[in-house]
């Protein structure tokens, strides 16, 4: 008797196991597309943001598309049930995306990986441009189930049985009194529960299956061992919600070209913001840089720990759980970063009060008006294919003297503008800086020169002549 009881328990246990591993891999599934819905949504308002901030309507873009106006306005709200397949769905979408101050073909295979064609699904459609699209839906009856049968047959029954007594009461026709009765009871219908008696059964029955099925889960988490929970190990699903991002790893072909891209020494400091798995941290590490990786997620934090122990560089790669936004990066001379544009928005302001001619290199996603100094994109690359590398600039704005000379000079992120006036006369001042390297062009003149706070040291040239150039502030 008991090795019976001892069967049955253990028959019981691996019942219970089975089911919970069933509805946690429910539950896994479900929040990957909670999460892969919220980069969508992200991606989306990114979208819109960029068209408000370059002050243009959806009524603009259509007259020089002229695409239907409504299909810009769906792709902002992220639904794309009106779109079309194919090569016209990445030309409507890449004009879109030119004229929103968002061109390039990394925008447009993002585009693609987000919302990719689901041709079984699908609406069927005859690929027109412009505003004549039109749209021929499959054939409703090849997805009909059998409770869709029921549902009519629901329906049916309740109008012909209406019909037949208002025949006999009111001594009418009967096609008369069917056609009565199907009105009336699709106004009512419709009024009280906004659908037939037929679809409110149906979507009750769906309800309560719902409902079952969760307290199914419930009641198997609850039985589920605590020490079978424990003794799982974490692990990163692509997609997984975070705080202010979701999970997505950067490929380790792209963490190294970032890093060459940011030149990474073992002279240098390297941080990442919402570090994840730590592979831009370690990959930095590897190279001899000490690297700081700032991860919300304290699973995430362990494993990175965890992954930077196994590759020998623990001591060089440090991980610590906090909020990027702030985190303090004032020691970084590097940031590898794989955030969205709305993230590097917020963080801008403190990316320039970093070191002049410290790196920033981004997967992807660019700064918002700040433009790269240096692209590079992979070959043969299905996504994540582009880097783009940022040097903040010295700051120079303001007004500056060279002997009787008076230099003004505006800037916006590393490109300068500005009055050079000598002898009375003032001459237009435009250039860039890359980091503390400064290059002017006055007229026939030209400087270049270092920044060092309120000094520029460098050389004057005028013609073939060459001098000394010193200015300060």
């Amino acid at each position: 008797m008991p090795a019976v009881s001892e069967t049955l328990v253990h028959h019981h246990d691996e019942t219970l196991t089975s089911t919970a591993r069933a509805l946690s891999g429910d539950s896994q599934r479900a929040e990957r597309e909670a999460a892969a819905f919220e980069l969508r949504h992200a991606f989306c308002a990114q979208l819109k943001a960029a068209r408000e901030r370059r002050g243009i309507t959806l009524q603009q873009i259509s007259e020089r598309t002229k695409v239907s106006e409504g299909l810009f306005a769906g792709l902002e709200r992220c639904d794309l049930s009106r779109w079309p397949t194919g090569v016209y769905r990445r030309a409507f979408f890449r004009e879109y995306a030119a004229l929103v101050g968002l061109p390039g073909e990394s925008i447009v295979g993002e585009f693609v990986r987000l919302f990719p064609e689901d041709l079984e699904n699908a609406p069927a459609e005859v690929l027109v441009p412009g505003p004549l699209r039109l749209t021929l839906a499959r054939p409703f009856w090849r997805h009909l189930s059998p409770m869709h049968a029921v549902a009519a047959g629901i329906d049916l029954l309740m109008v012909f049985a209406g019909a037949t007594a208002i025949a006999q009461l009111a001594q009418v026709n009967l096609w008369v009194a069917l056609g009565v009765m199907a009105v009336a009871y699709h106004t009512v219908g419709t009024s009280l529960r906004g659908c037939s008696l037929g679809t409110w059964w149906l979507r009750m029955r769906k309800r309560r299956q719902r409902s079952k099925a969760s307290w199914t889960l419930l009641l198997a988490l609850a039985l589920a061992s605590p020490a079978t929970a424990q003794e799982s190990t974490f692990k990163p699903e692509v997609g997984q919600a975070g705080k202010d991002v979701v999970w997505v790893p950067t490929p380790e072909v792209m963490v190294e070209k970032m890093l060459d891209m940011a030149k990474v020494t073992p002279q240098d400091y390297v941080i990442d913001l919402g570090s994840g798995d730590g592979r831009n941290v370690i990959g930095a590490a590897k190279r001899g840089a000490s690297a700081l990786g700032v991860e919300f997620n304290p699973n995430m934090v362990e494993l990175s720990r965890r992954l930077a122990k196994e590759a020998g560089v623990a001591e060089k790669a440090q991980f610590v759980e906090g909020d990027m936004f702030v985190a303090d990066i004032s020691k970084a001379s590097v940031m590898a970063l794989f955030l969205l544009p709305s993230n590097l928005l917020r963080l801008r302001d403190k990316f320039l009060d970093l070191r002049p001619g410290s790196r920033i290199v981004s997967n992807t996603f660019s700064i918002q008006d700040w433009q790269a100094d240096a692209t590079e994109t992979i070959d043969d690359c299905q996504q994540w294919c582009t880097a783009m590398l940022y040097i903040v600039p010295a700051k120079v704005g303001g007004t500056w003297k060279a002997g009787s000379d008076v230099l003004e000079l505006k800037q916006e992120f590393q490109m300068l503008t500005g009055t050079l006036t000598s002898g009375g006369q003032a001459t237009q001042v435009s250039g860039s800086l890359r980091g503390t390297d400064l290059t002017l062009k006055a007229g026939d003149r030209s400087i270049t020169g270092r920044v060092q706070g309120n000094q520029i040291d460098g050389t004057l040239i005028n013609g073939t002549a060459k001098s000394a150039f010193r200015a300060t502030r």
